[in-house]
């Protein structure tokens, strides 16, 4: 897994979303024109890895903003496969479920409201 991950890094690292079209298009902004809440995570993540953290953010805020928490939850899991050699998902309060959702479809309405297209 680390190593696809890392291959999907290098990657999006030396082909830009922006410039190579072979990147997957959104199926819900091709149907309604309308932005999802992953619209623009690829490019972000491009701008990102090149140390563009305002155009990262002008991309997708919310991906950016919940990134540091995803790389720990996810760094958890791969420590205790690391050093107990068994997968253990971390128990996640059961608040942030709907504090998240809530986030990112308030994200979502106020981004289709300010912006017209990425």
């Amino acid at each position: 897994m680390a190593a696809l991950a890392a291959a999907c890094v290098v990657v999006l690292y030396r082909y830009s979303p922006q410039e190579y079209p072979f990147y997957p298009r959104c199926p819900f902004y091709l149907l309604t024109h309308r932005l999802c809440p992953g619209c623009g995570a690829t490019r972000a993540l491009a701008e990102l890895l090149h140390g563009h953290f305002a155009e990262a953010m002008h991309f997708n805020a919310a991906l950016i903003l919940l990134l540091p928490f995803l790389l720990i939850y996810f760094g958890k899991v791969y420590w205790t496969i690391a050093l107990e050699n068994r997968v253990a998902w971390p128990r996640v309060p059961t608040w942030s479920w709907p504090a998240v959702l809530t986030g990112v479809l308030l994200f979502s309405l106020a981004r289709n409201l300010t912006q017209s297209t990425l």
